[in-house]
């Protein structure tokens, strides 16, 4: 009896050393799933989406696009924080949610600072100032001149009040010394709508989906925001060749990337980060984002931790002159 109780014990002992074992076995063990709090079909959306089909191939497990919608992006991160800080969990962001809403919104409930472990950013996103088709200006020195001989006349449109597009909008047009009135819409798709059928006179920052108005002529693309020329309109001169003094070392491009809500184990980030930049050297991924628009980048956690903190002091500096109406 008491060799029978003892061999029990023993295999009862090595079963529970084995179910420990598997418990406590690499990561990851099962899906992993990135919050996109925007809506399906949106640039943060189609990254997100992109990268998890690369990405569950280094992982080895599914990725799942979880969209949580509402509040500006807030009720996406909130849910993502709340969950256990296992590496299970990553949020895809951007310039609106990493360093815009936490400039301009109080009740945000989240320091990107101090509440994300950042992964990397993964795409930069080009764009260029573009004027509806009928404005008669052809570059960036007429459209000041226009502007200047006519303060407060014309309009812009933006993805909504207190968005990155507001914010950078009302910087460019301070650092040319124009004022423009703010027309804001739900959205870049809404916005851009309304420039090409006149409803605003521009937009001083549009990405891909502008490429084909431009080249039909339905509006007419200025300058390129980025540093260079940009790919997907390459005959459109860069922000340094458009003879404005004060573009000569302006630039503006939106970025999406991924962080995970801090706390995971070190080894999950560094799991998880060696995995991402592993997908975006991908070939086939930087194709299928060229294709949209997008420059992919190989984004390093210190990178993005050091963007987020430069934009938050810009966008702050910006709110305490101002110039920008929130309400």
């Amino acid at each position: 009896m008491h060799k029978t109780l003892f061999s029990r014990l023993i295999a009862a002992s090595c079963l529970l050393a084995a179910t420990l074992s598997m418990a406590a076995g690499p990561y990851p063990e099962r899906p992993v799933t990135i919050v996109v709090p925007t809506p399906p079909g949106g640039p943060i959306d189609r990254v997100a989406r992109a990268v998890a089909q690369q990405l569950q191939i280094e992982l080895g497990q599914p990725l799942v696009v979880d969209n949580r919608v509402g509040a500006s992006g807030k009720i996406g991160v909130q849910s993502a924080l709340r969950a256990p800080r296992d590496g299970y969990t990553l949020i895809a962001v951007s310039p609106s949610i990493a360093s815009v809403n936490p400039a301009v919104d109080k009740a945000v409930g989240y320091d990107p600072l101090k509440d994300f472990e950042a992964l990397g950013i993964v795409v930069r996103n080009s764009g260029v100032v573009a004027v509806r088709a009928a404005l008669p200006v052809a570059n960036m020195r007429e459209l000041v001149a226009y502007a200047k001989a006519r303060p407060d006349q014309l309009t812009y449109g933006s993805f909504g009040i207190g968005t990155s597009l507001h914010l950078h909008s009302e910087e460019l047009a301070q650092a040319l010394g124009i004022s423009l009135r703010h027309i804001p819409y739900k959205g870049e798709s809404q916005a851009l709508n309304a420039l090409v059928a006149g409803e605003v006179d521009l937009m001083l920052y549009v990405t891909g989906p502008v490429v084909q108005f431009v080249e039909t002529g339905r509006v007419r693309a200025l300058a390129a925001t980025s540093p260079q020329r940009w790919a997907s309109l390459p005959a459109v001169p860069s922000f340094a060749e458009s003879g404005v003094p004060e573009l000569q070392n302006y630039t503006y491009q939106s970025w999406v990337g991924f962080v995970l809500p801090a706390g995971a184990p070190a080894d999950v980030t560094e799991r998880l980060g060696q995995a991402l930049r592993a997908a975006t050297a991908k070939p086939e991924l930087r194709r299928a984002m060229e294709a949209q628009g997008f420059e992919v980048v190989d984004g390093r956690p210190a990178d993005m931790k050091q963007a987020i903190a430069s934009e938050l002091a810009r966008n702050r500096s910006l709110l305490a002159t101002g110039r920008v109406r929130l309400e």
